[in-house]
C-alpha cells in the first residue's frame, strides 16, 4: 500500500517534466507527438476540403447543364426537394397561411436553385433571383421602368384576357405577341383589338415605327435579363424558337425580316395588374422554360421603390412545396420555371392604401402556336384561303375601310 502511494507521485512528476521539456525545446505546446497529430489532422482537413470542393464543382456542372453559369456565384443557394414531392393540400383553392407554414419552404432573398436528386443525376426545376432596389444600378432601374411603361401603354391596342378562357380569378391580365388565330381565315396572328386600333388611327395617335421600336427594345432588354439569370435556359428557349420557325415577340409581321430580333426567346408575353390571382394550374405551353417576373408599381405606373403596401400575392409552386415570399423584399423578383410541368398559382393580394399594385409578367412559347406552325410547314393549309394576322395587315385594312367610309360620306354630301 505504501509502495503504490510512493510510485504515483513519482510517475506524475516524470510526466510533468516531460511536458516542460517539450515546451522548452519545441514551438508546440503539446510536445512532439501532439505536433505530429496536428499535422495529420491538417492533412485530413485539406483532403476533406478538396473533396468538398470537387463535390460542389460537380454539382455546379450538373446545374449549369440547363441553367447556365451564374453571374454572381457568391450568393447562390441550393434548395433540394424530394423527387416524389407533390401538392400537399390539393383541395384548397388558395394555399392557406397555415398550409404554407406547415408544408412549404419560403424563398425571399439572394439567388436560389431548386432541384431534386434522382440517383446520381440532378433534375433542375426552377431558379429564383431577388433584386433589391438598394443594390440596383440606375441603368437597370431605368430599363425596368421603360419596360413597364411600354406594356401599360400597349393596353390601348389589346383586350384584357377573359376569365372564361384562363385560370384568372381576380385582377386583370393582358397578352401581347403571337398566338393561334381565333379567326377562321387566319392561321395565327398578333394579339390586337381592332376597335381600339381603329380609335388610335382616327385620333392620329398611332406611330407604327415607335411601336415597332418599343417591341425591339423590350425584347432586347428581357433577353439580356434572362441571359444573366440562367444562360442555359435562355439558350434553350432561343433555340426552340428558331428550330420551330416561330415568330419572335419583337416581330411585327411574320415571314419578314423587319423587326426580327435574333436574341428573342419567346413569342408572347402576358402581364397582370390590379391584385391579380389565379387558380393552381399547369400552363399549356411548350415543354420549355418560362421567365416570370414581379415588379412593385403604383397605380400611375411608376415603380414603387419605397412604401409598397401590397400584402399577400405569394407565388406558390405547389408541386415543389416552395413559394416566393413577394411582400418580404422591396425589389424585383424573377423566376425561371417550367410552367408546363409544375402546378403553380398566385395568391390574392391587396394594397392597404389602394395606391399600389404588383405588376407581374410571364414570357411564353405557346404549345398550340408550335403545333399550328408544324401544320403550316407540313402544308396543312396549302390551297386554303388563309392569311397571317400581321400588324401591318391590320393597319392596311383599317386605312382601307376608313378611305371607303370617307368616300361614301363625301359622295353623300355631294
Amino acid at each position: 500500500m505504501d509502495t503504490k502511494d510512493q510510485e504515483k507521485p513519482t510517475n506524475i512528476s516524470i510526466y510533468k517534466r516531460q511536458l516542460v521539456k517539450y515546451d522548452s525545446d519545441s514551438e508546440s505546446i503539446s510536445g512532439g507527438k501532439k505536433k505530429a497529430n496536428r499535422l495529420s489532422i491538417s492533412k485530413k482537413r485539406n483532403r476533406y476540403g478538396k473533396k468538398k470542393n470537387q463535390i460542389l464543382q460537380h454539382r455546379e456542372t450538373k446545374m449549369e447543364m440547363l441553367f447556365g453559369q451564374t453571374h454572381n456565384i457568391k450568393k447562390l443557394f441550393h434548395c433540394c426537394v424530394p423527387k416524389e414531392i407533390s401538392d400537399p393540400v390539393p383541395h384548397e383553392l388558395f394555399s392557406s397561411y397555415q398550409t404554407l407554414k406547415t408544408f412549404y419552404r419560403p424563398l425571399y432573398k439572394n439567388k436560389v436553385r431548386v432541384f431534386s436528386k434522382m440517383g446520381n443525376s440532378i433534375k433542375n426545376h426552377m431558379i429564383v433571383e431577388f433584386f433589391p432596389f438598394d443594390h440596383m444600378v440606375e441603368d437597370r432601374k431605368k430599363g425596368w421602368q421603360e419596360f413597364v411603361d411600354f406594356l401599360l401603354h400597349r393596353r390601348n391596342f389589346i383586350n384584357d384576357v377573359s376569365k372564361k378562357n384562363s385560370s384568372l380569378l381576380s385582377g386583370t391580365m393582358y397578352a401581347e405577341g403571337w398566338r393561334k388565330a381565333q379567326v377562321s381565315s387566319q392561321i395565327f396572328g398578333r394579339y390586337i383589338n381592332q376597335t381600339k386600333l381603329n380609335q388610335q388611327v382616327k385620333k392620329m395617335e398611332l406611330n407604327q415605327d415607335e411601336e415597332a421600336a418599343g417591341f425591339m427594345k423590350m425584347g432586347f432588354f428581357l433577353s439580356r435579363v434572362f441571359q444573366e439569370i440562367a444562360s442555359g435556359a435562355y439558350e434553350s428557349c432561343k433555340s426552340y424558337l428558331k428550330e420551330h420557325s416561330l415568330p419572335s415577340l419583337s416581330q411585327m409581321n411574320f415571314n419578314q425580316k423587319d423587326n426580327y430580333c435574333p436574341d428573342n426567346f419567346s413569342s408572347a408575353i402576358t402581364y397582370t395588374i390590379n391584385d391579380f390571382s389565379n387558380k393552381a394550374h399547369v400552363d399549356n405551353d411548350s415543354d420549355n422554360w418560362t421567365l416570370i417576373g414581379f415588379i412593385p408599381i403604383r397605380q400611375n405606373g411608376k415603380i414603387a421603390y419605397k412604401d409598397f403596401d401590397v400584402e399577400g400575392g405569394e407565388f406558390v409552386i405547389r408541386d415543389l412545396q416552395v413559394f416566393i415570399d413577394l411582400p418580404r423584399v422591396e425589389g424585383i423578383k424573377l423566376v425561371v420555371l417550367k410552367t408546363s410541368e409544375l402546378k403553380h398559382q398566385t395568391l390574392p393580394s391587396k394594397s392597404t392604401s389602394d395606391l399600389c399594385t404588383r405588376f407581374g409578367f410571364s414570357c411564353q412559347i405557346s404549345k398550340t402556336m408550335t403545333n399550328t406552325m408544324e401544320k403550316f410547314h407540313n402544308n396543312y393549309y396549302k390551297g386554303r384561303n388563309h392569311t397571317f394576322g400581321n400588324y401591318d395587315d391590320y393597319i392596311k385594312r383599317l386605312m382601307k375601310s376608313e378611305l371607303v367610309f370617307f368616300t361614301i360620306k363625301f359622295c353623300f354630301f355631294l
